[in-house]
C-alpha cells in the first residue's frame, strides 16, 4: 500500500481474508486499495459489507470518498444523491472520531459546503476543524477560508481529495475491456421500416403518385483506439462495419404465400449492402480554450454475398464493389463560458459510385479545373446545460454537390437544431428539426411549361418549344429518438424520422420518407462515449431519401 502497488495489495488482502474472514480492519484496507486503484464501486461494496463492524473512522471516510468519486461534478445537477451520501458519511467520521481520517473527513465537508456557497455549514466545519485539530495540516487554509466567508469574498472552487482514475481502471479491470490501453468497441443489431412516397413521370408528361415500403435488418460493429493524449494533443482511430440487409413489400408478400421456399425468402443477397470504414480523428488544444482538428475517413461499400440465400440467377450470388467514399473535415473551435462551444468546419466529401458513375460526386472544387472554386462549410454551436441534463446543438451549413453529370449539380443551404435531454436516470430523449434549400446549377429542359400545374389547377400538358426551367427544392426533417441506457454498456433505442423534399412547381421531385428504427447497442467503455463513432461525425448532411 505504501508503494502504491495496489494490485499486489489487493491480492495479499484477499489471501489473508480467506483464512481470517472476520478481520474487519483488513476488509477496510482491501476497500481502500480498490478505491485507489480506480474502482470506487467495488470498494463501496466491501465497505458496506463490514460497516456494522467498523472499528475505525477509515470505513466512514472512504465510504464518503467513494460516493464523492461517483457523484456528479456539482450540486447544480439534478441527481445529487451521491453527494448527499458522501456528506453523511464524512459527518459520521468527523463527529465520532478525532484521528487523521476524521480530520480529512472534516476538511472534505468544509470544502464541499464552501464550494456550494453554504456559508453557515462551511463556517461550522471550518471552525470545528480548528477546534479539534489546531495544528493540523489544513489549519492555515481554514483560517483563510473563514476570513473569506466573513468578508464575502469567495476564493473560487477548491479541490478536495483527488478522485481516483476510474477511466484507467475501467480499461485495466473491466471484463469487457480488450486491454489496459485506451480503446473502445461496439456492436449493434436492429430493424428499420421505411415508407417512401413520391411522384413518377408517365408517358405524355403526366405524373402519378408512387408509394413504396421497405424493411431492413441492420448490423453494425466497430473497434478503435483512443483517446491517446500527449500534452495538448488527442488522437482517435478505428474501424467500423455497417450492414443493411434490405427487402420490400413485394418480396414480403411473395414470402407470405410460400414461406417454406428458399427462393421466396424476402432477404436476398442482392440487397445486402455492407460498408467498411477506417477513420482517424486528430485534435489539439491551445490555452484551454481554442482547438483545431481534422477528421478523415475512407469507406468501401459492397453489395451482395455468396453466403446468404439468393435468387435463382447466379449473377446475384456474388459480391460487387458498390462504391467508395472519402471524407475530410478540418475544423477550428473555441470553448467559452464553461458550457458553450463554437466550431467552424469544411466538409470535403467525395463519393465514387462504380455502378452509376454519373452519380459520383464531391462537395468541393478548388478551381484547378475549369470549374469555379467551391467549398462546403458549416458552423456549429453547442450549448451544454448540466443543471438540466440537456445539450443543444445548432448548426448552419452550405454544401456544394458536384456530380460527374453536371445536370445533377446543386448547392444546399440549411440549418438544424438538435436537443438531447435526460428526463430521468438512464433515459434520454433526443430530437432534431431541420430545413434545407437546394438550388440546381442547370435548369431542367421541358417540352411543356415549367410548372406541372397551370393557373386553373389542372395538369399543364400543352407541347411547346423546349425551355429551361430552374429547379429549387426545399426540404424539412424531423426526428425523435428515445434511448434507454439499460446499463453503462447497453442501450435500447427507438427512432422516428420524417423527411420531406418539396418542389411545388415540378411535382415529380416531391418525396416524403418515414423511417422507424429499433436498435440494440452493446459498447465499451460506455454507450454514450461510443455513440459519436456510431453516428458518423458531421456526416448528417440531409440527403434526399434519407436512407
Amino acid at each position: 500500500m505504501e508503494q502504491k502497488d495496489y494490485d499486489r495489495a489487493i491480492t495479499a488482502f484477499r489471501q489473508h481474508l480467506r483464512v481470517y474472514p472476520k478481520d474487519y480492519h483488513t476488509w477496510d484496507l482491501l476497500a481502500v486499495a480498490y478505491y485507489f486503484s480506480g474502482q470506487p464501486r467495488r470498494a463501496l461494496r466491501y465497505l458496506k459489507f463490514v460497516e456494522s463492524n467498523a472499528q475505525s473512522s477509515i470505513n466512514y471516510l472512504y465510504q464518503g470518498l467513494c460516493y464523492l468519486a461517483l457523484a456528479p461534478a456539482s450540486f447544480d445537477t439534478v441527481d445529487a444523491a451521491d453527494l448527499i451520501r458522501a456528506k453523511q458519511y464524512f459527518a459520521i467520521a468527523a463527529q465520532r472520531y478525532s484521528d487523521d481520517e476524521a480530520a480529512r473527513a472534516t476538511v472534505e465537508l468544509a470544502i464541499l459546503e464552501y464550494n456550494a456557497r453554504n456559508k453557515a455549514a462551511a463556517r461550522h466545519w471550518l471552525t470545528r476543524y480548528l477546534q479539534k485539530f489546531p495544528r493540523g495540516n489544513f489549519a492555515a487554509d481554514a483560517v483563510k477560508l473563514l476570513e473569506s466567508i466573513r468578508d464575502n469574498t469567495w476564493l473560487g472552487i477548491l479541490p478536495g481529495t483527488k478522485k481516483p482514475d476510474m477511466e484507467q481502471a475501467l480499461f485495466r479491470y473491466n471484463r469487457l475491456s480488450l486491454g489496459p490501453w485506451p480503446h473502445y468497441w461496439f456492436a449493434q443489431g436492429g430493424y428499420q421500416y421505411s415508407e417512401v412516397a413520391g411522384q413518377e413521370p408517365k408517358e405524355g408528361g403526366e405524373i402519378s403518385a408512387s408509394d413504396n415500403r421497405y424493411v431492413a435488418m441492420l448490423a453494425n460493429a466497430g473497434v478503435g483506439i483512443g483517446p491517446i493524449r500527449q500534452n495538448e494533443t488527442t488522437v482517435f482511430a478505428g474501424y467500423t462495419y455497417k450492414q443493411s440487409w434490405d427487402s420490400n413489400s413485394d418480396r414480403l408478400e411473395r414470402w407470405s404465400e410460400s414461406p417454406l421456399e428458399l427462393d421466396a425468402f424476402p432477404f436476398q443477397a442482392d440487397l445486402l449492402l455492407r460498408r467498411h470504414q477506417v477513420y482517424g480523428d486528430f485534435r489539439r488544444e491551445f490555452g484551454g480554450r481554442f482547438f483545431v482538428g481534422v477528421f478523415g475517413r475512407m469507406e468501401f461499400a459492397r453489395a451482395g454475398s455468396t453466403y446468404f440465400p439468393s435468387a435463382d440467377s447466379p449473377i446475384f450470388r456474388q459480391t460487387l464493389n458498390q462504391g467508395q467514399t472519402q471524407l475530410l473535415i478540418p475544423w477550428v473551435g473555441v470553448a467559452y463560458a464553461d458550457h458553450y462551444r463554437t466550431l467552424f468546419y469544411a466538409y470535403m466529401n467525395k463519393q465514387i459510385n462504380f455502378n452509376s458513375p454519373e452519380l459520383s460526386n464531391k462537395s468541393y472544387d478548388f478551381g484547378f479545373s475549369s470549374n469555379d472554386p467551391a467549398i462546403s462549410i458549416g458552423l456549429s454551436q453547442v450549448i451544454d446545460w448540466p443543471q438540466y441534463d440537456a445539450l443543444v446543438d445548432i448548426e448552419l451549413f452550405r454544401y456544394e454537390f458536384i456530380y460527374n453529370d453536371p445536370w445533377l449539380d446543386y448547392q444546399r443551404q440549411g440549418a438544424f437544431i438538435g436537443v438531447e435531454q435526460d428526463p430521468i436516470k438512464n433515459w434520454t430523449i433526443a430530437g432534431i428539426a431541420g430545413y434545407y434549400r437546394d438550388e440546381y446549377v442547370f435548369p431542367r429542359v421541358r417540352s411543356y411549361s415549367c410548372s406541372t400545374i397551370d393557373n386553373t389547377g389542372e395538369l399543364s400538358l400543352t407541347p411547346r418549344t423546349p425551355l429551361g426551367c430552374a429547379r429549387t427544392d426545399t426540404g424539412t426533417l424531423f426526428q425523435l429518438g428515445l434511448y434507454w441506457n439499460r446499463t453503462q454498456f447497453q442501450r435500447i433505442s427507438g427512432l422516428l424520422q420524417y423527411i420531406s423534399n418539396d418542389n411545388p412547381e415540378q411535382r415529380e421531385f416531391n418525396q416524403t420518407t418515414k423511417n422507424i428504427q429499433i436498435m440494440y447497442t452493446w459498447a465499451f467503455p460506455s454507450v454514450k462515449r461510443v455513440s459519436r463513432f456510431v453516428d458518423r461525425f458531421a456526416d448528417a448532411a440531409f440527403t434526399k431519401g434519407g436512407r
